[in-house]
Parts: structure tokens; C-alpha cells; sequence
């Protein structure tokens, strides 16, 4: 079986958190085992219950809150240093990114893995105005 750390951007999103570990726990693939990091970077409590009908087990999900902010880019750096993760892909997403099909990671995992690609995602936009 494939395995995948699942490391999601928050910042006092709450609500955005729920719908985006709702929608991960929904479009769960059988072929995928996943594992979840929240890089969180803001120092509100809160509660991650995900009613009685949730699949994430506590041992699949760990919350990181770090004094640093844990800005998208910071944060899967500060994980990949700090973080023993075991799984063979890690993918990152933001908190208001919503999966819609049990096929969202098993396709970038096969692409990369059919054409021995070393990523796929985004190009970073660098404008130099910034």
C-alpha cells in the first residue's frame, strides 16, 4: 500500500480546518494510507472533533504549533527538518483546499510514479516586484 503525509497550512481557520479534514476523511482511498501534519501558526485552542462518522485516527494526525509562523513555505521546511515522517510522498495543501475525489492523491502519485517525475504541483510565481 502507497502511504502519504498530508501536511495542511492553518492560521486561525477553523472552521476552513473541519471542512478541509471533513473532505480528506471523505475522499479517503482504500490503496492510500495517509497520515496528516497541521502546520499551525496560530495559538488559538481548539478542538479538531470530527463527529461520531470520522475515520482519521489520533495516531494519523499531529498538529505542529511552533513560536515561528509556520507560513506555507516555512512550515513544510520546519516539518521535513523536525518531523520523522515515514510515509513514501508527502503532499502539502492549504486549509481551504477541499478534495473532491477519492483519486486526489493516488493521481499525482502515479504520474510521478509512471514517469519518474520528482514532483507535481505549482510553480512557485516570483514576481520582482516582490
Amino acid at each position: 500500500m502507497t502511504s502519504c503525509t498530508i501536511i495542511i497550512s492553518h492560521y486561525e481557520s477553523l472552521p476552513f480546518l473541519h471542512a478541509c479534514l471533513r473532505q480528506i476523511n471523505k475522499c479517503r482511498n482504500k490503496d492510500v494510507h495517509q497520515n496528516i501534519i497541521i502546520a499551525d501558526q496560530s495559538r488559538l485552542p481548539y478542538n479538531l472533533d470530527l463527529g461520531p462518522d470520522h475515520l482519521i485516527q489520533p495516531e494519523d494526525l499531529v498538529t505542529i504549533i511552533n513560536g515561528k509562523s509556520l507560513y506555507s513555505g516555512y512550515g513544510i521546511d520546519y516539518i521535513m527538518r523536525n518531523i520523522d515522517i515515514k510515509t513514501e510522498y508527502i503532499a502539502q495543501i492549504h486549509v481551504d483546499a477541499m478534495p473532491i475525489s477519492d483519486k486526489w492523491l493516488l493521481l499525482p502519485i502515479k504520474l510521478i510514479e509512471e514517469n519518474n517525475f520528482s514532483f507535481v504541483g505549482q510553480h512557485q510565481f516570483v514576481c520582482d516586484g516582490t
